[in-house]
């Protein structure tokens, strides 16, 4: 074979040296680009803050517009629930002993698995899962509100619980819920034994003692739901006088506009199919969940709710700003307590 002459060896070196040189230039804003969503995908991650309930439908109501709050405060939550409708600490303790002892029992499974970790064919997932699946800022607890009066239903599952979510999510701050009072025309205050503000001061005494024992701090949800109650536009009055309790027209409602619960509504009945007027003493109504989103906001973000400017669809202004007002010092309570115990 004839070798190429000098002169055309040299051009084709010219050449490839030219085309590598601008092959690399070309790559270097795709690098830098990758490098730079890489970059800013960690910072967003660093940002964000990753909440975890472990609780029941009180903990569903507190965050209903939490992320609401978050949005309109400019913060990246991150807030996965894993919540069962009126269950205790030592519910929650029955699944996760379950699952210890057999992983493959269906019981130790109870909860909605979150849209990252679910799949088509695994829809329930046990809690030591979730737990691991993130590096949680925060993971609540709290007790069911119909033992939350009771200091002798919190242990030993209090402190079960607590030594697994330590275990198995190492980067959390576990914080306590307290609960709420019910209103004071709840079934259970009927026979005069408990009413409302013994209630609330029994819940009180339970939580403040379990955060005591372990260190944690409390979300003061029951604290600001029981000073709203103080003010002229939150005090509730029952029985309303101008309604018919006994045999009330139909679609007909007592006055409940100074209520932070649910209250009276009309359902159906289950067994006849008719409507029925039935009483929610417990949950929060819209009102009740913004008071509460609002005592959590502050907790989590360490930042004032009042400078915050989300307002729920069919609330006044005035009646938000009202409710902020009181989350925010039912806060500010809890942080100068605090400090006042500090050696």
């Amino acid at each position: 074979m004839t070798p190429f002459p000098s002169s055309i060896r040299t051009a084709v070196s010219r050449v490839a040296r030219s085309f590598r040189h601008s092959l690399l230039l070309a790559l270097v804003p795709v690098l830098a680009v990758s490098r730079l969503g890489a970059a800013e995908e960690a910072k967003s991650e660093g940002q964000q803050v990753k909440v975890l309930t472990v609780g029941n439908s009180f903990a569903d109501d507190a965050c209903a517009l939490l992320p609401d709050l978050a949005r309109a405060g400019g913060k990246n939550l991150l807030l996965v629930r894993a919540n069962l409708g009126g269950h205790s600490l030592a519910q929650h303790v029955g699944y996760l002993q379950a699952y210890e002892a057999n992983a493959d029992d269906p019981k130790g499974s109870p909860y909605n698995a979150p849209a990252y970790l679910a799949t088509p064919d695994k829809k329930k997932i046990n809690l030591k899962a979730i737990l691991a699946s993130k590096p949680w800022n925060f993971v609540t607890i709290q007790q069911v509100s119909n033992a939350s009066f009771k200091e002798e239903s919190y242990e030993p599952f209090a402190g079960i619980l607590i030594d697994y979510i330590r275990k198995n999510a190492p980067t959390a701050e576990i914080l306590i819920q307290e609960t709420w009072a019910y209103r004071e025309d709840h079934e259970m205050f009927k026979d005069g034994k408990l009413n409302q503000q013994s209630m609330y001061e029994g819940l009180k005494a339970a939580y403040d003692k379990l955060s005591q024992r372990y260190g944690l701090r409390i979300i003061p949800s029951g604290d600001a739901y029981q000073a709203a109650r103080k003010l002229p536009r939150w005090t509730f009055t029952f029985p309303d006088p101008k309604f018919d309790y006994a045999n009330p027209a139909p679609g007909s409602l007592p006055d409940q506009q100074a209520s932070l619960n649910v209250g009276w509504k009309w359902d159906k009945d289950k067994t006849t199919n008719q409507p029925k007027l039935i009483l929610d003493a417990k949950h929060s109504n819209l009102y009740g969940r913004f008071l509460i989103s609002c005592v959590w906001y502050e907790v989590i973000f360490n930042d004032s709710v009042l400078d915050n400017s989300f307002v729920p669809p069919g609330m006044s202004p005035e009646d938000a700003a009202l409710l902020r007002q009181v989350a925010h010092e039912a806060v500010a309570a809890r942080k100068a307590e605090a400090a006042a115990a500090k050696p």
